[in-house]
């Protein structure tokens, strides 16, 4: 299993390694450098010291010179060499600590530039040298000859700068091993403690169920980095708790809608079969309401899941309002009638683009409940607004605001104002959901002493 501590952790290793390497090299060369040249500067005083006791006479280079005037190139356990040629390449002295031997030399370059490199000496140890040309003193006052020139070399025995480079190198190889192991014993500790907001982040997470939705993260107490997932998580959490909310209402909802129904037709299921032969023929036409009111109540349910999902496919096309409105109105003429409600369609002859289905059943739905919750005597007017769209207008009764916020709940009705089994609470969810497939909104208000609903169609 991945795991981003573990990757971190190698991560951050491997290059705390390499730096940590690259920084140890970079002293070493550092240091082999400075040391290299505090040798060659070392070498090039004494090649001046020795260079100074070579003279020119008479067109010849020579040299005399006593081990005491050169005690550093004694020939007992020499470690420094010498040897002078004239440009001919003959030689013309060397050091006692030579013998007979010569020092090996790079390939002849004639340059007065010093020139430096490493070597075996004659006793077999490593030794570094350095040779340049220059021109020889006069040995009595006189000119000097330009064109004679003198070569040089001097050697010595390197075995001290040697051993300091082998013990820094020692030191450095002891100090990055023990800093590998800081680093390798340090970074897994500072990368758990780092994560332990992560961590803790991920086991709260962890425990969210479907029980435990109404928690959240502190989101103040989180790093900057994890902070915007808090919000984002807790939003999430805040979404789905309404979801679970609305799930549980609806099916409580739900049993309470059919538990009547299914009481009834239980009871007269028992009458039946208690008292066959007392069958009142109005028994089976209850059964059949009753089935009828469960049927809608399903069809109402199946059609909000269709519309849920997007399956609810507008047919749009042009309509003229006016007549469609007073077709649509007329199987609710007689009970307005019998409730003695003043009714008012004032529709201007226009034509709007909608789905004629689909606004035929938002119209039904909202003339049914201004029908129904309209008490007798009162005004239900329907105009047309300003938008191209309907306004309908029925006495409130004792609805409030917070009441009309919840018209389009599922299942909601207010006892008070919406009693009686016809209503199951599901038309004005249904109608909502109509209007949004046609692309058109439906809104509910309360203006003064009227409940106000306001169908308009979309920009587009």
């Amino acid at each position: 299993m991945n795991s981003l501590r573990r990757q971190l952790t190698r991560e951050l290793l491997a290059v705390l390694a390499v730096l940590l390497g690259t920084a140890l090299l970079a002293l070493y060369a550092v240091i082999w450098v400075d040391l290299t040249k505090a040798f060659d500067t070392a070498l090039e005083s004494r090649s001046l010291g020795v260079s100074a006791l070579v003279e020119q006479e008479r067109g010849r280079v020579k040299m005399d010179f006593s081990e005491k005037l050169l005690q550093g190139f004694a020939a007992h356990r020499p470690r420094n060499y010498f040897e002078v040629r004239d440009v001919a390449g003959s030689l013309v002295a060397r050091s006692l600590s030579l013998g007979q031997q010569e020092l090996s030399r790079p390939v002849e370059v004639a340059t007065e530039r010093p020139l430096y490199w490493n070597l075996t000496l004659p006793n077999g140890r490593p030794g570094r040298a350095i040779r340049f040309m220059f021109h020889p003193k006069p040995a009595s006052e006189g000119p000097v000859d330009s064109a004679l020139l003198a070569e040089l070399v001097v050697a010595s025995d390197r075995d001290d700068r040697d051993d300091t480079l082998g013990g820094l190198l020692a030191a450095v190889a002891g100090c990055g091993a023990l800093l590998l192991a800081a680093v390798f014993l340090v970074v897994p500790r500072v990368l758990r403690r780092g994560l332990a907001p992560l961590v803790a982040f991920g086991e709260q997470a962890a425990r969210i169920d479907a029980g435990s939705l109404a928690e959240r993260f502190p989101v103040a107490g989180l790093p900057v980095e994890l902070r915007p997932i808090g919000e984002r998580l807790n939003e999430l959490l805040a979404r789905l708790e309404s979801s679970f909310e609305r799930e549980r209402r609806f099916s409580a909802d739900l049993a309470h809608e059919l538990r009547t129904p299914l009481a009834e037709l239980r009871s007269l299921a028992e009458c039946a079969l208690k008292w066959p032969e007392a069958r009142d023929p109005e028994a089976d036409r209850d059964t059949l309401a009753i089935a009828l009111q469960m049927e809608t109540l399903v069809t109402r349910l199946l059609t909000l899941a269709r519309g849920e999902h997007g399956q609810l496919a507008a047919q749009t096309g042009p309509v003229e309002l006016a007549p469609f409105v007073a077709a649509t109105w007329q199987p609710f003429a007689a009970r307005a009638a019998a409730k003695s409600l003043r009714v008012s369609l004032v529709i201007a002859p226009v034509v709007t683009n909608a789905d004629p289905v689909l606004l035929r059943s938002i119209l039904a739905n909202l003339f049914d409940n201004a029908v129904d919750y309209s008490p007798p005597g009162g005004e239900i007017t329907l105009t047309e607004n300003a938008a191209g769209g309907l306004r309908l207008a029925n006495p409130a009764g004792a609805l409030t605001a917070a009441d009309v916020a919840r018209f389009f709940d599922r299942f909601w009705r207010k006892e008070a104002a919406r009693s009686g089994g016809e209503h199951a609470g599901l038309g004005l969810n249904l109608a909502r959901m109509f209007a949004t497939a046609m692309g058109w909104t439906l809104t509910a208000a309360l203006e003064a002493d009227r409940l106000v609903f306001t169908l308009a169609p979309g920009e587009n």
